[in-house]
């Protein structure tokens, strides 16, 4: 079964803002299947990491109305984290809206 996550990251211009979304568990089989943005612009970058290992780094206008989830395959084993955020180049402080579906067995 496919669940969700989200959380509201805050970045000021030219910074990079993360937050933890998941963490793996022992007896868990955590997988990120999909990561989302309710904001398309531009002017930020979306960012994912797996512990310090960085895995996303693109535009989040690679990511339109039309195709808004970006397909991943991103495990996690007991102890590691997803941390999610954007880098913001608008010229002020933005909020956005990050999702993932991750599956759990």
């Amino acid at each position: 079964m496919l669940k969700w996550k989200r959380v509201s990251v805050t970045a000021g211009d030219g910074a990079e803002e993360l937050e933890t979304i998941l963490i793996g568990m022992a007896g868990k089989n955590r997988v990120i299947k999909y990561v989302a943005t309710n904001n398309h612009d531009g002017d930020r970058r979306l960012r994912v990491y797996r512990d310090a290992e960085q895995f996303i780094d693109i535009d989040m206008n690679m990511l339109t109305v039309y195709a808004p989830f970006l397909p991943m395959d991103l495990p996690l084993t007991e102890g590691q984290f997803c941390n999610i955020g954007f880098y913001n180049i608008t010229g002020s402080e933005v909020t956005t809206i990050i999702s993932i579906g991750y599956t759990e067995a």
